[in-house]
């Protein structure tokens, strides 16, 4: 059975399905890698049963995959003839031909292979030749490609990454390192370091360390350094993010005065203990002449950051989300106490 593309720039190409399992998506340990934004890491597999019968499986995608423009639910039957859609590339499933026999052919007399060997032998040489010169020519094109990317490609994206950033703050280093570097038409880097002043994110959140993350995510190595990051709640300063394969470290310090700049001024909180499990605060206000006072815990649930009350029977009702993208899935969350700063630290993942 055979897969052919019938979408742009791979109109036309043949995947033949010649094993128990294809796997498909946009990774290169992938059997068919699909460099599209929209392909999940490991999006489908098509699958080769012992009787014969082609399975395709959706493995959980995020934009799903189609057959006959129909979005797949468990497993779909491919006989032949079937559209296939994964993200934006598209293909058609076909039969392969059956292998034609060899046409029998009349073995010449011992003059007519003399002659045949004697007029191919000239021939022969000439091809060899040729093809050695296409050889040689493809890979002197080869290097002078290799070359001239290896000095170009990588200042054209820094340069297109610091004008995104200088957007939102000051930007004092960009440097993105690709061995090729041709990886890089695809936002493909080997490492990326960033170091930024100050940065500022939208009202609306757009502009976010989320927004650069997703945009980065293909990057092996991130290594970003914020002097100030002020954002839509809080200010936070010396902030550190380091990014290996799909695991994030982050480190900020947050001071007491821009922890209380950020809240209304009936309201006070104060730091009582940390750790690598969460902070828990003393949240004090003032309600009808009454002084409140509640022990609030912060800490990683679930993939998210949540602030939930302490010691209360139906404390966990009153939970409340903090911070939850869909892309980032927090691990854990811990802070030291220096005086009136906190050093906090928080462990996560890209989905």
């Amino acid at each position: 059975m055979l897969l052919v593309f019938t979408s742009k720039p791979r109109e036309g190409k043949v995947v033949e399905i010649d094993r128990d399992q294809l796997t498909i998506g946009r990774v290169a340990e992938n059997d068919l890698q699909l460099v599209d934004e929209k392909v999940s890491r490991h999006h489908a597999v098509i699958e080769v049963e012992d009787g014969g019968r082609v399975l395709l499986r959706d493995l959980g995608s995020r934009n799903g995959t189609f057959v006959n423009g129909l979005r797949l639910s468990g497993a779909c039957v491919l006989s032949g003839g079937e559209q296939l859609r994964f993200g934006d590339e598209q293909m058609r499933v076909e039969t392969a031909p059956p292998p034609q026999p060899p046409a029998a052919a009349t073995p010449p007399d011992d003059a007519g292979r003399e002659a045949q060997v004697a007029a191919a032998a000239p021939s022969a040489r000439a091809r060899v030749r040729a093809r050695l010169v296409v050889a040689a020519i493809a890979l002197a094109l080869a290097v002078v490609v290799f070359g001239v990317g290896q000095l170009i490609l990588p200042g054209v994206a820094e340069q297109r990454l610091r004008t995104e950033l200088a957007r939102h703050g000051a930007v004092r280093e960009v440097q993105i390192a690709s061995v090729p570097a041709v990886k890089l038409l695809w936002h493909r880097a080997d490492s990326v370091k960033v170091a930024i002043d100050s940065y500022r994110s939208a009202p609306s959140g757009h502009g976010s360390l989320a927004d650069f993350l997703s945009r980065t995510r293909d990057a092996s190595k991130l290594d970003v350094s914020v002097a100030t990051l002020r954002s839509k709640l809080l200010t936070l300063r010396d902030v550190r993010l380091r990014k290996e394969g799909q695991q994030l470290v982050g480190q900020a310090e947050l001071t007491q005065r821009d922890l209380s700049a950020a809240l209304p001024s009936f309201l006070d909180l104060r730091p009582l203990s940390a750790s690598t499990n969460g902070i828990v605060v003393q949240a004090s206000a003032s309600v009808l002449g009454h002084r409140v006072t509640l022990h609030l815990g912060v800490l990683a649930d679930a993939g998210r950051v949540i602030v939930r009350p302490e010691g209360l029977l139906f404390g966990s009702l009153a939970t409340i989300s903090v911070f939850a993208d869909p892309r980032i899935y927090v691990e854990s969350l811990g802070a030291e106490l220096r005086g009136e700063r906190y050093r906090l630290t928080a462990r996560a993942r890209l989905k």
